[in-house]
């Protein structure tokens, strides 16, 4: 038995991969247990799947937006199970940098050990039919850099699709350091990449806000509860800005590396950008939690594929927390490690109460609904930023870790 009901059996055309399955999806025990077999192809590189998704694994560069199945997260019987014989169709949500990869790697170029689990999931979706949906990562792009470049990546991504599946394989396992003989794209699409997203813009509302309660040199506390305040009075309740300003605030150590670069840098665009960039990230992971609660239910699953640690965890402790509401418990027990247990309890309830919010009629008729709103938010939170000085803030004592 060479995984969770799966065996190689002789055959006329040569050895082949039989994937048994019993009656309640389980491993059967053979003969009348057997409820289902499913024939994989002479080619397919069953082995080499096998050590691919242990080195997925170990990377630990996916979050699942589902629970996963008992023989793993990354095992080829589970998504083969399912695809096959449940119908489920996984979705790849690829952050900025991921998706940059995949297209870097079909233009040819070198695969060295950063790389690899970037080649190793390009490889691992392709055999095993799971979808790729770069959609923010290409609008985050092309908020940066602009359509024409945004769009000539994404025709590379794809690109990256048509190429030979062992091809691939053969990269992601280190036999060859590159992928080599894909063609430039015959065409390039012009999609409008770059305009605004309303659900980036509203992100980066509340980043811009992360940032102001940072400079202003109040107690750990204070900030957090500050900003849940102010979503609850002024905008709207924003759970994976929320999640990551908790770890941004925390006094105790947290993974807050990265999370808003350059903050108090002496050249105040830098710290604009910072925000942005934040944004970004917290757009991500936002989207991820809405698709997931929008499929609850029905045959689609997500994964979250990024080489940022912290985003990972921030993503799996949105769903540790109730990614559609709060479990108040789970979130004073993740709490606890970054924050002193009183804080983490006051913390906890103040967010509670915030989500049971949302839908009071008297909450939403109380926030602004002017037409420029929104625009609004972002000049005050820019000009916050802007305006803020070393000596200005001296007095107020912010934090001054290098990543803020």
């Amino acid at each position: 038995m060479l995984g969770d009901g799966l065996d190689r059996e002789p055959s006329l055309s040569g050895d082949r991969y039989v994937f048994h399955v019993g009656p309640d999806g389980s491993e059967p025990d053979g003969g009348e247990d057997i409820e289902g077999a499913l024939i994989l192809p002479a080619d397919f590189p069953y082995p080499e799947l096998l050590a691919l998704g242990d080195f997925i694994a170990a990377a630990d560069v996916l979050t699942p937006g589902y629970i996963p199945p008992p023989v793993g997260l990354c095992h080829p019987d589970g998504f083969i199970y399912e695809k096959n014989f449940e119908d489920i169709k996984t979705v790849l949500l690829p952050d900025r940098n991921v998706a940059s990869r995949f297209a870097q790697i079909a233009k040819g170029a070198l695969v060295d050990d950063a790389v690899r689990p970037v080649a190793a999931l390009l490889a691992f979706s392709h055999f095993l039919d799971i979808e790729v949906e770069p959609s923010v990562a290409f609008h985050e792009l092309a908020h940066k850099q602009g359509n024409a470049i945004a769009n000539e990546e994404l025709a590379w991504l794809r690109q990256a699709d048509n190429a030979s599946a062992h091809a691939k394989m053969d990269v992601a396992l280190g036999r060859v350091e590159r992928l080599v003989g894909l063609a430039q794209p015959a065409s390039i699409s012009e999609l409008d990449l770059a305009f605004p997203l309303r659900r980036w813009r509203r992100n980066y509302i509340v980043t811009l806000k992360i940032g102001e309660l940072e400079l202003a040199g109040l107690p750990h506390l204070d900030r957090i509860l500050a900003l849940l305040d102010w979503m609850h009075r002024d905008f709207i309740v924003a759970g994976p800005a929320a999640m990551l300003a908790c770890i941004y605030f925390a006094p105790n150590s947290p993974p807050r590396k990265g999370l808003l670069k350059q903050l108090q840098s002496a050249d105040r665009a830098r710290a604009i950008e910072g925000a942005k960039n934040a944004a970004w990230d917290i757009t991500h992971l936002s989207d991820f939690v809405h698709r997931v609660n929008e499929a609850a239910d029905g045959s689609t699953r997500y994964l979250f594929a990024s080489l940022d640690r912290t985003l990972h965890y921030i993503a799996r402790s949105l769903f540790d927390f109730g990614a559609d509401g709060i479990r108040q418990d789970n979130i004073i027990c993740e709490l606890g490690k970054w924050w002193p247990q009183e804080h983490a309890r006051a913390i906890a309830e103040r967010m509670a109460d915030l989500f049971e919010s949302i839908d009071q009629q008297e909450r939403v008729a109380r926030r602004p609904q002017a037409a420029g709103f929104v625009d609004s938010l972002i000049h005050s939170g820019e000009a916050a930023l802007l305006q803020w000085s070393p000596t200005s803030g001296a007095d107020k004592k912010p934090n001054t870790s290098k990543e803020s």
